[in-house]
């Protein structure tokens, strides 16, 4: 009689051979349509948002992974999602220190301390509104 093997793994157990730069940049580029309509929309301010809640989720992604002594991973998309997915998520005239402490809590608190890319329990970009909905009513 023979024994059937019983093999534990963690998911994703169906692997489609794409990338994580792939997948981020592919979101990146679906979300280029909304982007431009929320600048259409919401002016120049919507795009400052967006300008500012990118580069210090970048910025904040790499400095933390240094000083984690983690391998810098900035290049594969997912803390440019994050900024946008943010900045979606805010008014347009929100100050640009706001959008700031949203995008470090959002990397930081809701992304890195959990271990990284994958590893999150909560949405990023959630985690930094609402931080910022309860300190900044």
């Amino acid at each position: 009689m023979k024994e059937e093997m019983l093999i534990l793994s963690s998911s994703p157990h169906i692997h489609c051979g794409e990338s994580i730069p792939k997948i981020m940049y592919s979101v990146i580029i679906a979300l280029m349509p909304a982007s431009l309509a929320g600048i259409y929309f919401f002016g120049l301010n919507a795009l400052k948002v967006m300008a500012i809640s990118v580069g210090i989720s970048i910025i904040c992604e790499a400095v933390s992974q240094k000083m984690m002594g983690k391998k810098i991973t900035v290049n594969d998309g997912s803390a440019a999602l994050t900024g946008i997915l943010l900045a979606f998520n805010l008014p347009p005239t929100s100050p640009w220190w706001m959008v700031t402490i949203g995008a470090v809590v959002a990397i930081i608190l809701g992304k890195q301390v959990y271990g990284g890319l994958g590893y999150n329990p909560f949405n990023p970009a959630l985690v930094g509104r609402v931080f910022l909905l309860i300190s900044f009513p």
